[in-house]
């Protein structure tokens, strides 16, 4: 009688644990797609544009060189400025991002700032990109990152804040 019991008993924690998961990966289901969750592995501009914090620097970025359309698509995407160009790095880097603004918007909505900026690894990101793209600029340029006299770095975006986008950093 007693292991009948320690049955039922183990048998309705798992249940329990089943139906738990399911929730969860329904919920999960749910938020991705309202998030519009596979835009996010192409390298369409419009995918930045999901959240509504980005609408300003999405208009921005449709106003600047980097937007405007050779052969029917953009010089350059945010995704060309923004992550980097190893394979498994970039994925990386997307997944990283991915689930940080996830968290964000879902578990913070008071906390999301009202003017974004890039953390040290961005920045150092997006020179690396602007000098992958911009290499025959770069190597003439006289002295690319300290201002003479200064110990202060500077970067491609000191100059050329609003080559992307308006808000530089």
């Amino acid at each position: 009688m007693r292991q009948g019991m320690q049955n039922k008993s183990s048998s309705l924690a798992f249940n329990v644990v089943v139906v738990f998961l399911v929730v969860i990966v329904i919920l999960a289901c749910y938020t991705f797609y309202h998030a519009k969750g596979f835009s996010y592995f192409s390298d369409a501009p419009e995918a930045c544009n999901n959240c509504h914090i980005m609408n300003e620097v999405y208009n921005d970025y449709l106003s600047a060189p980097h937007s405007q359309k050779t052969a029917g698509t953009p010089r350059a995407t945010c995704n060309d400025c923004h992550l980097p160009h190893g394979f498994v790095s970039k994925w990386v880097a997307k997944a990283k991002s991915g689930v940080g603004h996830a968290y964000a918007f879902t578990f913070k909505l008071d906390d999301l700032p009202i003017n974004l900026s890039a953390n040290a690894s961005s920045k150092e990101i997006v020179q690396d990109n602007c000098v992958r793209c911009h290499i025959e600029y770069a190597q003439n340029a006289v002295n690319p990152t300290t201002i003479p006299g200064h110990n202060n770095a500077l970067s491609c975006v000191s100059c050329h804040e609003s080559a992307g986008h308006k808000r530089g950093f």
